[in-house]
């Protein structure tokens, strides 16, 4: 399935792109450069998969602190996998969170005063790190908090953020690129989300942005590591418009 996207979306691809988390939905491609650079790693929204993070500090031993209300051990053994697979999801969970990993149980975007929200410039504003590599996946809260990512853009290594609901979000999107200072490197459609048949756009967009990466003139998409999200649907081409 071809897909379009406008020409403002047309990027040139970092030169050291490597895969980050499990194959298929759940990795994404970040430059390495950025991932070696960074002191710490800020995760939001993981659900019941922590393969980037533990991928990731696998190749670089730093901090990370994981957003997500919705995870909890109540919610990893009502996941519909079977027995044994639960007992090996409990004990990666309970043995990945430990020490300098932590996962707070918040939900990131609202500021509210009700206990298990909070914003991203409050949870910025406590870091003392320099280098922070911030991981995005919430499932449409992304749009409240990209004021925050454009304002903090001096800390931050690199990102890797999910877009939802692209088709009726496209100009915010649009201008986030557009106004944030990290280079955009890299663009995956997700297959696991719909698309749009009438404009041709897809509903899931992953980007990533890059602070220290060099830029290859040859864009490749899509890129030789890059994996369909779900192996049994059609793979997302990407064209841009002229």
């Amino acid at each position: 399935m071809n897909c379009f996207l406008p020409k403002s979306f047309k990027f040139k691809q970092a030169k050291d792109l490597i895969r980050i988390g499990k194959d298929n939905d759940g990795g994404y491609l970040i430059s390495k450069k950025d991932l070696l650079k960074s002191d710490f790693l800020l995760s939001l929204g993981i659900y019941d998969d922590w393969s980037f993070e533990k991928d990731f500090i696998k190749k670089n031993k730093i901090p990370v602190h994981a957003y997500d209300a919705s995870l909890n051990y109540k919610f990893l053994i009502k996941l519909k996998i079977s027995i044994i697979d639960k007992v090996k999801k409990i004990f990666s969970y309970k043995n990945f969170f430990k020490g300098k990993n932590v996962h707070f149980r918040k939900f990131i975007g609202i500021n509210n005063n009700k206990e298990g929200f909070c914003t991203l410039s409050s949870v910025l504003k406590d870091l003392e790190f320099k280098a922070i590599f911030l991981k995005i996946d919430i499932e449409g809260s992304e749009y409240r908090i990209l004021d925050s990512i454009i304002s903090n853009h001096q800390k931050l290594s690199g990102l890797v953020i999910e877009f939802h609901d692209c088709d009726i979000n496209l100009s915010k999107i649009k201008c986030f690129i557009k106004n944030f200072n990290l280079k955009l490197v890299h663009i995956h459609a997700n297959n696991h989300g719909l698309f749009d048949l009438d404009k041709k756009i897809p509903l899931v967009l992953e980007l990533t942005f890059s602070q220290y990466c060099e830029l290859n003139d040859q864009l490749d998409l899509p890129h030789p590591l890059d994996m369909k999200n779900d192996k049994n649907r059609e793979e997302i081409n990407l064209e841009f418009l002229k």
